[in-house]
C-alpha cells in the first residue's frame, strides 16, 4: 500500500484553515494528524514516504463542473490530452466536460464513443454531460443509463446549433430529467430575444456595446426565471451555468428563498473583467453570456460572498487566436481558456481580502462535488475520500501569459495580469501529476467518472 504524508502545511476544508499532517494510503486520505505526529507515525510504518508541506496550503482538488474539452469534433483547439494536462496544471482534479461537440452527446453511442476516446487519455478524472434538445427527449433516460453525470440545455445559442425543446415541451423535458435524478444544467439566455437583437444590430457597426446590446440583461432574467418555474413544476435539479448579470442574480436570490434544489455558478472572467477590458482584449473578450458592467461585477461579486451563487466554474472555452484574428466582432468564435487560470485569480482574490481560503474550497470543491453527486469521494479531504488535492503557495507571484498555457489555445483574456498565490503540487489519487508549473508524467491516471463510479 503506497503512503506518504504532507507535514508542515495547513488543511484547508470549507469552513476551516488547521495546521495539520495530511496522511495518505492507497489513494485514500486517511487521516489528519496534529503537527508533528506525521514524522511520528512515518518512523513507525516503514514505506511511509515524509512530503513537505512547510509554508504551504492544502486543498481538494478542484472540481471544474463547466468545460469544453472539444472532442471529438474541434480537436485542433483541444482534446482529451491536452485539456486534462491544462487541468491538472490549474489544481482542477475532476472535469465535467460539456455536450456540445461535433457530434453532440444526444444519445448513448455518442456518450458512449467520447467515454471510448478518453479512456487511457486522461490525466485528470472526466465525467461527460448529456444534451437536452429539440429531438432527443426520448434519449434522456437511456442517457442517464449509458452514465451520463448531468444534462445540459442550451436556451441560448451558443458554439454548435443545439435548439431546446420548444416552450410547450419544455415542461415534458425538465419532467424527464428530473425522473433521472441528474442535475440539469441551463444555459440561461432568451435565444428569440439574442437572434431579434443580432439581426437588428449587426449591420451596425463593430463594436462592443452593440455586442451586448444584442444580449441583453432582460434576457439572462427571463431565461433564468422560466427555468426556475419549470424545476419548481417538475421537481427537476437545475443549475444556473455562467451567471453574468445583476439581473439574474435577482432572479436566483428570490428563488432560493422559496425552492432549495436550483443551484447556479458565475465565472471567473465575470468578477475579473468588465466591459471597459475591450479595446485592451479585443475578441479574446468574446464571452457567451457576455462580460459585461461594474454594476454586474459587483452584483455577483455580493451573491459569490453571501452565498447565493453556489460555484465558480471557469466554463473554459478555447480558441486558438488565428481563429479570432482579422473577424469582426460578430464573426470571431466565443468563449476563452480557464481551466489553468482559475486557481491562481480567485488564490489573489484570497490575498485582496474578497474571498476566504475556505470560500474557495466551498465555491470550487465542496459545492461541486455535492450538487453533482460526487461527494463524499471527491471535493473534500475527509478521511476516505479520495487523495484528490492541490498544494497553493500564497505568496508566490506569477504573470498570467497566454503562452505559457498547456492548453492549445495559448490564450488568455488575463493575459498580463500579475496574480499572488499559485498552485505548485496536484494529486490525483494521491498520485503527483503535476508539479512547479510542469506534468510529473506522460501517465494518464484520470478515469471516466460514471453515477456508478463515483
Amino acid at each position: 500500500m503506497r503512503e506518504f504524508i504532507l507535514y508542515g502545511g495547513m488543511i484547508v476544508s470549507d469552513s476551516e484553515v488547521v495546521a495539520a499532517d495530511l496522511w495518505v494510503a492507497d489513494g485514500k486520505v486517511a487521516g489528519w494528524l496534529a503537527p508533528g505526529a506525521g514524522e511520528k507515525l512515518a518512523a513507525a510504518r516503514p514505506g511511509v514516504r515524509l512530503i513537505s508541506a512547510n509554508g504551504l496550503y492544502i486543498l481538494p482538488g478542484l472540481i471544474d463542473v463547466h468545460v469544453h474539452l472539444r472532442e471529438p469534433g474541434l480537436e485542433h483547439k483541444e482534446d482529451f490530452v491536452s485539456g486534462t494536462e491544462a487541468a491538472a496544471l490549474g489544481g482542477v482534479t475532476t472535469v465535467l466536460d460539456m455536450p456540445n461537440t461535433i457530434p453532440p452527446v444526444t444519445g448513448p453511442k455518442e456518450l458512449q464513443d467520447k467515454m471510448a476516446k478518453a479512456e487511457g487519455r486522461l490525466t485528470v478524472d472526466v465525467g461527460f454531460y448529456g444534451v437536452v434538445g429539440r429531438d432527443n427527449l426520448d434519449a434522456i433516460e437511456d442517457l442517464a443509463a449509458a452514465g451520463a453525470v448531468a444534462f445540459k440545455m442550451f436556451l441560448g445559442p451558443t458554439t454548435g446549433e443545439i435548439r431546446p425543446p420548444e416552450h410547450g415541451a419544455l415542461f415534458a423535458a425538465f419532467e424527464e430529467v428530473a425522473r433521472t435524478g441528474l442535475p440539469l444544467v441551463v444555459h440561461a439566455e432568451d435565444r428569440e430575444v439574442i437572434e431579434y437583437w443580432q439581426n437588428r444590430l449587426a449591420g451596425l457597426g463593430d463594436t462592443y456595446g452593440h455586442f451586448l446590446q444584442s444580449r441583453p440583461a432582460y434576457g439572462e432574467a427571463a431565461a433564468t426565471e422560466l427555468a426556475i418555474r419549470l424545476a419548481e413544476a417538475t421537481g427537476a435539479r437545475v443549475h444556473i451555468a455562467h451567471v453574468a448579470t445583476a439581473e439574474g442574480v435577482d432572479v436566483l436570490r428570490a428563488a432560493k428563498e422559496r425552492c432549495e434544489y436550483v443551484t447556479c455558478e458565475t465565472c471567473p472572467h465575470y468578477l475579473t473583467l468588465t466591459e471597459a477590458d475591450w479595446p485592451r482584449l479585443g475578441n479574446k473578450l468574446k464571452i457567451l453570456p457576455p462580460v459585461r458592467s461594474t454594476k454586474d461585477q459587483k452584483r455577483l461579486w455580493e451573491a459569490v460572498q453571501d452565498g447565493v451563487i453556489d460555484v465558480i466554474a471557469t466554463d473554459h472555452a478555447p480558441h486558438l487566436d488565428a481563429e479570432r484574428t482579422g473577424k469582426s466582432l460578430w464573426d470571431a468564435p466565443a468563449g476563452a481558456a480557464g481551466l489553468e487560470t482559475m486557481l491562481p485569480l480567485l488564490l489573489d482574490s484570497v490575498n485582496r481580502g474578497r474571498l476566504t481560503l475556505p470560500d474557495v474550497v466551498r465555491l470550487t470543491s465542496e459545492r461541486p462535488a455535492e450538487i453533482f453527486g460526487l461527494a463524499p469521494r471527491k471535493g473534500s479531504l475527509r478521511p476516505g475520500a479520495d487523495a484528490d488535492l492541490v498544494l497553493v503557495d500564497l505568496m508566490q507571484r506569477r504573470v498570467l501569459r497566454g503562452e505559457a498555457l498547456r492548453t492549445r489555445a495559448k490564450s488568455t483574456p488575463f493575459e498580463g495580469m500579475e496574480v499572488q498565490g499559485v498552485p505548485v503540487a496536484t494529486y490525483l489519487r494521491g498520485e503527483l501529476v503535476a508539479s512547479q508549473g510542469d506534468l510529473v508524467s506522460t501517465a494518464r491516471r484520470g478515469r471516466v467518472l460514471t453515477p456508478g463510479s463515483r
